[in-house]
C-alpha cells in the first residue's frame, strides 16, 4: 500500500464577484495600504522598511473594517474556502469559529512598485486566504512566468529536485506550484508552506491575505498569564 504522508495541498478559487463588490474592496485595501505605510522604520510593529513598497506598520484591517459590507462578505467567502479546503483534502466537515487577522498589498506599476515578495511562511497560522480584488494587467507587459506576479509554493522535502521521472498525473512535482492571479482569485494554502510571489510587471494589483486559525474541539484550552509580571 501507497501512503502519503503529510501531503500539502492548495486550493485555487476563482470568484465571479459583482465588478462593485471587488472595485468597494480594493478601495478599501488601497486606503489601509496608504494608512498604515511606514513612516518611522524604529516603530516595533513594522513590517519592512522604507526602502520598498511592501514595509508597512504590521495592522489587522479587521480591527477598522469588520462591519463594511465587502469586507463581512470577503470573511463569508474565506468562511467557505477553508470549509471547502478542509472537506475536499482530508475530509473533513469544519463548522467552527475562526480567528482572523488581515493586511493589504497595493502595487503600482507606474511608481515602479513591481517588486515581488521573498520566499516566508506563516507557522503560527493555520491557514492563509489570499484575496486579489484588482489585477490590472497592460497588455503590452510580459505574461512569462517570472514576470507574472505568480504566487508560488514550495515543498521543503525537495521533491522537485529527484532525478527519476513523475508520471503521476495525481502529484505535482517541480520546482515549485504556481498560481497567476487575476481579478476574484483567492488562494487557500496551510501557513506553514513556503511560499513567494514574482516580479509583478502589470498596472496595478491588491491582494488582501487573511491569516487565519480555526478554533476547534480538540483545541487545548489555554489560561492567559499575562506579561512580564505574570498574572
Amino acid at each position: 500500500m501507497l501512503q502519503a504522508i503529510y501531503p500539502n495541498f492548495i486550493l485555487h478559487k476563482q470568484w465571479d464577484m459583482p465588478e462593485a463588490f471587488n472595485e468597494g474592496l480594493a478601495a478599501i485595501a488601497m486606503d489601509e495600504a496608504a494608512a498604515h505605510r511606514i513612516k518611522k522604520d524604529d516603530n516595533p510593529r513594522n513590517l519592512g522598511n522604507r526602502s520598498n513598497h511592501f514595509g508597512h506598520v504590521r495592522h489587522n484591517m479587521l480591527e477598522d473594517y469588520k462591519t463594511d459590507p465587502h469586507v463581512r462578505q470577503l470573511l463569508k467567502m474565506v468562511r467557505a474556502a477553508i470549509a471547502e479546503f478542509l472537506f475536499s483534502a482530508h475530509g473533513y466537515a469544519f463548522d467552527g469559529e475562526i480567528l482572523a487577522s488581515a493586511e493589504t498589498f497595493y502595487q503600482r506599476g507606474d511608481r515602479g512598485e513591481n517588486l515581488g515578495i521573498f520566499t516566508h511562511s506563516h507557522r503560527k497560522s493555520d491557514f492563509v486566504v489570499t484575496y486579489y480584488p484588482l489585477v490590472e494587467v497592460d497588455p503590452e507587459f510580459s505574461r512569462d512566468q517570472l514576470r507574472s506576479g505568480a504566487l508560488r509554493f514550495y515543498d521543503p522535502a525537495g521533491v522537485g529536485q529527484r532525478l527519476w521521472p513523475n508520471n503521476n498525473p495525481q502529484v505535482h512535482c517541480g520546482s515549485w506550484f504556481q498560481v497567476i492571479p487575476r481579478t476574484g482569485s483567492m488562494v487557500v494554502f496551510e501557513g506553514h508552506v513556503p511560499h513567494d510571489s514574482s516580479y509583478f510587471e502589470g498596472a496595478r494589483r491588491v491582494c488582501i491575505p487573511v491569516q487565519c486559525d480555526l478554533v476547534l474541539p480538540n483545541s487545548q484550552v489555554k489560561t492567559r498569564i499575562g506579561g512580564a509580571h505574570g498574572l
